[in-house]
């Protein structure tokens, strides 16, 4: 945990940006619940399949209980609360009150990104940048450690993969 400390302070001193902290706060919900929720909506008015909805309310809801059951197993405190450092995103509902780990937005970002990659196979990378880009902005903002999004994004994409073997997901 030290070295993430240490990466913390360092990164905070020279990556700062007055546009990124203008910008990065609106982009790092792509990650949250609502997003997700809206995810599922648009999906289902799209396939116009129960059975898709039914599915991806499933796999949300054992993301979110995997993803719950960790952060309150942990218990890591999160990193503006341990560097001292100022948010630069504005509270919302849960939003800095849960531990750190693993990041809920990478996992949701993940989760999202790979199955729009098996939806639409030729976008894969493209779904999988922005899904990263979406974690790194948790690190940016101060609200998680490399390892918390590494870890986020592991299980979202994990979780997916082994969701859509055993349930798959077709997108027709």
């Amino acid at each position: 945990m030290d070295w993430e400390l240490n990466f913390m302070r360092w990164v905070d001193g020279w990556w700062s940006s007055p546009i990124l902290d203008q910008i990065l706060p609106w982009f790092t919900y792509l990650g949250s619940h609502i997003a997700v929720v809206l995810f599922i909506i648009s999906s289902w008015i799209s396939t116009r399949q129960r059975m898709v909805l039914r599915r991806l309310l499933l796999l949300y809801g054992i993301q979110s209980a995997i993803l719950y059951g960790l952060k309150f197993l942990v218990q890591r405190q999160r990193p503006l609360f341990v560097l001292e450092m100022a948010s630069k995103v504005s509270p919302g509902p849960g939003e800095i009150l849960d531990p750190s780990f693993p990041s809920g937005h990478a996992v949701y970002a993940f989760m999202m990104a790979t199955l729009l990659s098996v939806w639409s196979p030729k976008y894969r990378v493209i779904f999988l940048i922005v899904a990263g880009f979406i974690a790194w902005t948790r690190i940016y903002l101060g609200l998680h450690y490399p390892t918390d999004v590494i870890v986020g994004g592991l299980l979202g994409y994990a979780i997916t993969k082994l969701f859509q073997h055993y349930f798959p997901l077709s997108y027709t």
